[in-house]
């Protein structure tokens, strides 16, 4: 069989494959590490309600987020947390479907791909876990050893970016022959799911779902761990 008759299989990762967000999660496993920092939740806070208030954005949100907590973590010890932390979750906080798919993609020599706003400091060893070669992030600038500038270099992975970053992926890796079936539960995934020669919907937020069933795009339950 060649590559054009086979298929590239992307994943969303939050909710999608997990059953919770991962982003926060996993900076509170710093926080568990360093108490101290609790201490900057609330400015945290307040950066979500300008957020909210749309005078930052999700992108400037999420700098503030790692600047806060992750930034000046050493290396080896941000690498630590992070093993931890997906130890904990992968497989035990996955959906069984997901988990399944991701298996069967593989099995039939299909090409694998996470494509997720989360970000690649701790989504790349996520991806290894999974057995997923390829992955489409949030950048992340680390030092040369390891640590968290804070600092997210490039757009953040989310709504058109993230389709944007998402084909120049699959330019630059060689798979634009190959047959696109996108996997996502959350309407800011339209573009990417109208985008796929195959989208699914998987246990889509109540937006999504009424997205799906004007576009006749598939819905899929894939369960709870």
């Amino acid at each position: 069989m060649t590559s054009a008759t086979k298929t590239l299989a992307i994943f969303d990762l939050d909710r999608t494959i997990t059953v919770h967000g991962t982003f926060t999660p996993w900076l509170l496993r710093i926080v568990a590490r360093y108490p101290l920092k609790a201490l900057l939740v609330p400015l945290i806070l307040g950066a979500m309600i300008g957020y909210k208030l749309k005078a930052i954005s999700r992108k400037r949100l999420k700098e503030i987020m790692l600047g806060l907590i992750a930034a000046g973590v050493p290396g080896k010890t941000l690498g630590a947390i992070t093993d931890q932390f997906i130890a904990d979750w992968f497989p035990e906080r996955c959906r069984p479907g997901a988990l399944s798919a991701i298996k069967n993609h593989l099995a039939a020599g299909d090409a694998a791909m996470i494509a997720t706003a989360s970000n690649t400091v701790y989504v790349n060893a996520i991806a290894a876990k999974l057995g997923i070669p390829f992955v489409v992030a949030t950048g992340t600038e680390t030092t040369p050893d390891g640590a968290v500038t804070g600092t997210i270099p490039g757009p953040n992975c989310y709504g058109k970016d993230k389709l944007d970053m998402l084909t120049a992926a699959i330019a630059q890796h060689g798979l634009s022959d190959r047959k696109t079936v996108f996997y996502s539960d959350h309407h800011t995934d339209l573009p990417v799911l109208l985008w796929a020669d195959e989208g699914i919907a998987i246990n889509p937020n109540a937006r999504l779902r009424a997205e799906a069933a004007t576009h006749g795009l598939k819905v899929v339950d894939w369960g709870l761990p």
